[in-house]
């Protein structure tokens, strides 16, 4: 089954529904999980998208060392698929700040191996110094190959035969790190990831591409809540899922079911 997941606080809610609208148009998914911190979700939802209460989880304590963070805990779930999907073989992440625009079904299809997730590298980090100008940096704490986990494929079937979630869990309630559940897979993980075409996570912090199929805002800080906030490229396609209803998206979302010419994806190195 084509699944994929979303997690956020109760102030990015319109926005998962922004996010998963593109994706269901733009794909075959099939089930959609909403990470929230409510026992019931406010917005209007089809049926195919299901949510789940993580407000009272206990894998990471009110005093660990990435609880009071850029991030909130609910960026911590995102090591947690595993137990949290127990019957899911394979998911889909994707942050909130994304926008399918093209087709997205080959990346269940790639077989993984025995690696734990695909994504696209991030090469760079961009800081803002007193005059409001941009600077990049090469970003590269782990190594080489440091990974946006922003959009990424878990093989949750070989997360749970390795343990590596509990590891991970165990790290993050014990160190400190900047980037959090990022930074767990990149500096414990990123030798059992897949590379994949920047055109899956196009951003600032990634490179930007001719042929995008998912679009990531990362980089601008909250300026991409706001439709006018025109440092931001390709808003036009935030704007469009915004405003469509769910009846378009799911008229979209049968036809992207359909067979056709599917994007090549990496070969798996595993």
């Amino acid at each position: 089954m084509k699944e994929a997941v979303y997690s956020g606080s109760r102030n990015l809610y319109p926005h998962m529904v922004t996010a998963a609208k593109s994706l269901i148009a733009n794909s075959g998914v099939e089930r959609v999980w909403f990470l929230i911190e409510d026992p019931v979700f406010p917005l209007d939802l089809p049926d195919m998208v299901e949510t789940i209460d993580v407000s009272g989880q206990g894998y990471f304590g009110p005093k660990g060392p990435n609880m009071k963070t850029q991030f909130t805990y609910m960026a911590l779930m995102r090591v947690c698929y595993a137990k949290l999907l127990p019957d899911t073989d394979k998911v889909l992440q994707l942050d909130v700040d994304t926008v399918c625009v093209d087709d997205v079904d080959s990346l269940w299809e790639t077989d993984m191996g025995q690696a734990w997730f695909m994504a696209v590298r991030e090469p760079a980090r961009y800081v803002t110094d007193k005059s409001g100008e941009k600077h990049r940096l090469d970003y590269k704490p782990y190594g080489e190959r440091y990974y946006n986990i922003g959009v990424a494929m878990f093989n949750l079937e070989q997360i749970r035969k390795d343990r590596i979630d509990d590891f991970l869990i165990h790290a993050l309630n014990t160190e400190r790190l900047p980037y959090i559940d990022q930074d767990a897979w990149d500096k414990y993980g990123n030798d059992r990831c897949i590379d994949l075409p920047t055109r899956y996570n196009e951003s600032m912090v990634t490179g930007y591409t001719d042929d995008p199929a998912i679009v990531h805002y990362a980089g601008y800080g909250n300026g991409w809540h706001s439709p006018g906030f025109t440092e931001c490229p390709r808003l036009e396609h935030l704007k469009k899922y915004r405003e469509m209803g769910w009846d378009e998206v799911m008229e979209r979302h049968e036809r992207a079911g359909q067979p056709g010419v599917a994007k090549p994806t990496p070969p798996n190195p595993f």
